[in-house]
């Protein structure tokens, strides 16, 4: 608006007040529609805000339940297809355990499961193993699968014998006697996701059997391998030839001490 119209204004408030409320009003209408696109813009910034913490607080929460590879084909396809994997099965449980648990408080024990079986996850994680499941104090990984990997039967070995050497460092530390055995077999499963509301990434078949039994055929304190997992890692440590062995429920298998690292 030029000077002279506004000192016009001035000298004859009457004869334009009509533009003057005209040009108000339109001036705080244009404030409110302002004020609008910024609310506007600051709720859905909020609310962009609020559902990309709620999808990652859900991403972080399936991902802790299931395998990664497995959550992420769950997340963009709906489910997890099952599927066939060479692989390698690992046991481990405690000889003895429950005359342990009669010695132990109930609290105390489970206590100190919970530090043995968290350091148990990272010892598999560190060797790209699967964490599958506990039942009581058995404990059970898979390396292979969902994520392959050409040497599973060598991460499988090694992560036995430093399960091993976790327990006995933990007993050390703790004032404990916990006394375990490993088992460890490799042949071809069945993998997917079952249950509803508490989904989990399981594997199954005869050969999942076959690695119970080689752990609960096994010594306290060593690592028993099948012979199938002995050819795939034989270069690479130093083994006790035991012959064949019984199974529960299985024809005589040839296994193996792992006796060290080459």
């Amino acid at each position: 608006m030029k000077t002279d119209s506004i000192a016009s204004l001035y000298r004859n408030p009457d004869r334009y007040s009509h533009l003057i409320d005209d040009t108000i009003l339109k001036y705080l209408e244009s404030l409110a529609t302002i004020e609008d696109n910024n609310v506007q813009k600051r709720l859905l910034k909020e609310l962009v805000h609020k559902y990309v913490t709620l999808e990652n607080r859900v991403d972080a929460l399936l991902k802790n339940t299931l395998p990664e590879e497995v959550a992420e084909e769950i997340k963009y396809e709906g489910k997890f297809i099952p599927r066939e994997y060479e692989c390698t099965i690992l046991f481990s449980d405690f000889a003895g355990f429950t005359l342990l648990a009669e010695k132990i408080h109930g609290e105390v024990l489970i206590e100190l499961l919970n530090k043995i079986f968290n350091g148990f996850d990272d010892i598999i994680a560190g060797f790209s193993g699967t964490k599958v499941k506990t039942i009581g104090d058995a404990y059970m990984a898979v390396f292979g699968a969902p994520a392959e990997h050409d040497d599973h039967a060598i991460m499988a070995v090694n992560a036995g014998l430093v399960l091993c050497d976790f327990i006995d460092s933990f007993n050390r530390r703790e004032g404990q006697h916990f006394q375990m055995r490993v088992g460890i077999h490799t042949g071809r499963v069945m993998a997917g996701v079952v249950g509803k509301d508490r989904m989990q990434f399981d594997v199954f078949g005869d050969n999942v059997n076959i690695a119970s039994r080689f752990e609960s055929s096994g010594e306290k304190g060593k690592v028993n391998i099948s012979h199938e997992t002995y050819i795939r890692a034989q270069t690479h440590f130093a083994f006790e030839e035991r012959g064949e062995i019984s199974l529960k429920n299985k024809a005589a298998m040839k296994a193996y001490f792992v006796k060290g690292r080459l």
